[in-house]
């Protein structure tokens, strides 16, 4: 069910993730799975590239599923292998379930829970500094898909905010690119110029952070709620008399004993693990989050 107003005014009250704006990157992972007769603009966008900076950018055509997910697995063993640290562009057509060659056409569907390993594989190659570009609308499904851990799958996810033509779409992704020549790269400033050379269309960015901890405070917002609390002690009861010889008694203290929402040290664990702290100190700096404090403000507040 939607959030409460006050539900809505706890989280506006809650410290966020800290903002991401730099860019660090070495190089660019092109993935082009687009049907016989469609305008190669993967291949174009990887020769205007070579360009710009020879070497600059990796191209790979692919023709299945299988190949997209095979290219994503190359990246990650290349990245291990030579210490660089990819973009990650897929040029394919999206829709609610996934990414596919054509729009016109029934053919393979590669699903967004299926991306959600090898890109998690491929972020942890770069200890957290993913970033994600589909050069086609994301939308919702795929954004709740890509949220579910254990490790972010990126750092950030950008693509088009609305279907886009192609040639729109080709000048707005050079443009993007364009700016990774700025001194210090900032991702809004290259989402800003890239949406500039698209008709009527944003390049749009989704902080992965951010979208994590939409995700982790509603779901402790809820869980908080009377009516949750007690249907998930119901649930939990029913189990226990199922599962374990407990009197009654027993199983009622334990039940009383439970916490309204998941311990604030289970929850940094969680946090700390999905942004790769324990591979990179610097990932505190960059996705730190204080769940004591945040779990400590969620209790003390009464929400109808």
């Amino acid at each position: 069910s939607k959030l409460t107003a006050s539900e809505r005014s706890l989280i506006d009250s809650l410290p966020k993730p800290p903002a991401f704006a730099e860019v660090q990157t070495t190089n660019v992972w092109i993935i082009e799975w687009l049907s016989t007769g469609e305008r190669r603009t993967g291949r174009q966008l990887y020769e205007w590239m070579e360009q710009q900076r020879f070497g600059w950018s990796i191209y790979n055509r692919c023709a299945t599923k299988g190949e997209v997910i095979c290219s994503i697995k190359q990246a990650a063993h290349t990245t291990q292998q030579n210490g660089v640290v990819p973009v990650l562009h897929i040029e394919a057509h999206s829709g609610p379930n996934g990414i596919e060659p054509s729009r016109d056409t029934k053919e393979e569907l590669l699903t967004w829970g299926e991306l959600t390993i090898p890109l998690q594989h491929l972020n942890v190659a770069t200890k957290c500094n993913l970033i994600v570009v589909v050069a086609a609308c994301l939308g919702f499904a795929a954004i709740q898909a890509l949220t579910k851990g254990p490790r972010a799958p990126a750092v950030a996810l950008v693509g088009p905010d609305a279907t886009v033509c192609e040639s729109d779409l080709l000048l707005g992704a050079k443009e993007f690119y364009r700016r990774f020549k700025d001194k210090k790269p900032r991702l809004i400033d290259m989402a800003e110029s890239a949406s500039r050379e698209m008709s009527g269309t944003d390049f749009e960015i989704e902080p992965f952070a951010t979208l994590a901890y939409e995700s982790f405070i509603e779901q402790l917002i809820r869980e908080k709620r009377p009516l949750e609390c007690q249907a998930r002690l119901d649930r939990l009861r029913h189990r226990m008399h199922q599962e374990t010889s407990f009197p009654a008694e027993e199983i009622k203290r334990r039940l009383a004993e439970l916490p309204e929402i998941l311990p604030s040290d289970h929850l940094q664990q969680i946090w700390d693990y999905m942004f790769m702290i324990d591979l990179d100190q610097k990932n505190k700096e960059r996705f730190g989050l204080n769940w004591d404090e945040i779990a400590s403000q969620i209790l003390a507040v009464s929400v109808d």
